[in-house]
Parts: structure tokens; sequence; C-alpha cells
């Protein structure tokens, strides 16, 4: 997904707001269990980001299907 904003801050704003909507893309996308990367970069050329690694599926154990050469 990429996502652009094109607004009519000033350059100095820009780079204050950036981290306010890096933090609110930050809590917004912690309720969900996926791996992302979040970069924003200004105008002035100022870059914020932040990433996170969704949570580790399990590793099956199950022995379901697994055929044995034995016999009982």
């Amino acid at each position: 997904m990429d996502i652009r904003i094109v607004s009519s801050l000033t350059d100095v704003d820009e780079d204050r707001f950036a981290g306010v909507v890096l933090e609110a893309m930050a809590d917004l996308l912690s309720k969900i269990p996926i791996t992302y990367l979040v970069r924003i970069e200004t105008t002035r050329g100022k870059i914020f980001h932040r990433s996170r690694t969704g949570p580790e599926q399990p590793v099956s154990t199950s022995t379901k299907g697994e055929h044995s050469n034995s016999r009982p």
C-alpha cells in the first residue's frame, strides 16, 4: 500500500505533523496482527519511520498425516 498526502502546510509544519501522523498510524496498526513499515518523507527531506514484525505463526507439532514405517 502506498499512501501519499499532499497538503498546504509549510515545510516546518509538515515536519511537525509527520510525527503526529506516524504515531497515529502506529497506534492504528498495532491493533491488527500484521508486519508493517510506515515511512514518511517530508518536503524538506526529513524521514520518519516505524516498523513492527507481526506475531510469529505457531509451529505445528502435529504428526497427523505422517506415516510410520514400523507396525504395532
